[in-house]
């Protein structure tokens, strides 16, 4: 789990609030947050000076104490985070609400449906797929020869859409393609799609 403030579009009021119950739940678990940071001398001290000024100061020397009070927080919630490792029983100790990590998406899927059709141009093939979640690209390769034998495949691009045009063929050449998405690792890449084919016009 992760700690969080909740603080989006917060006023002066509410960032106090948050303050003064973070700073409770510091000094209420000594044992648990043995280094806070900032100290509990400083974070009361902030607290307390924009509980005296609230209501009695200008909109702008306000915006300026709630926004060292929330520097405060998240520094605290820095050091929730890193005293917890994650487990929201000890975050809770410190008053802090938390959210569940995105999974990772691990592994593409195979690109699937891939079709090629005739360009605009003699010697030009457009080709199209299925979308792939998660995708950072799609990576293109081309055979003309024996598509059993793995090193007649050739890499020639790349696309961020699930469709491109391949120009400059030589027509009357049979053309096989075939494309993988791409993920953050290597490792995470899809399988190649199967390979379509098409004589180049």
């Amino acid at each position: 789990m992760k700690a969080v403030l909740n603080l989006n579009n917060a006023n002066a009021e509410e960032i106090l609030r948050v303050g003064k119950n973070v700073e409770k739940g510091y000094s209420d678990n000594p044992t648990v947050f043995t280094t806070p940071k900032p100290s509990l001398v400083t974070f009361g001290a902030h607290t307390a000076d924009l509980d005296a000024k609230i209501g009695a100061v200008t909109t702008a020397e306000e915006a300026r104490k709630a926004a060292i009070i929330a520097r405060d927080a998240a520094a605290a919630v820095v050091v929730a985070q890193e005293t917890s490792s994650g487990d929201p029983v000890i975050i809770g100790k410190a008053n802090l609400g938390t959210k569940s990590q995105p999974a990772p998406l691990g592994k593409m899927a195979q690109a699937e449906n891939l079709s090629l059709t005739t360009g605009d141009q003699p010697g030009a093939v457009d080709a199209h797929w299925d979308a792939v979640a998660g995708r950072i690209n799609y990576e293109h390769a081309h055979c003309t020869g024996d598509p059993a034998v793995e090193a007649n495949w050739k890499l020639v691009g790349s696309s961020s859409a699930s469709k491109t045009s391949f120009a400059g063929l030589t027509s009357g050449t049979r053309l096989w393609v075939r494309v993988r998405a791409k993920g953050t690792k290597p490792e995470n890449d899809g399988a190649w799609s199967q390979a379509a084919t098409i004589i180049v016009p």
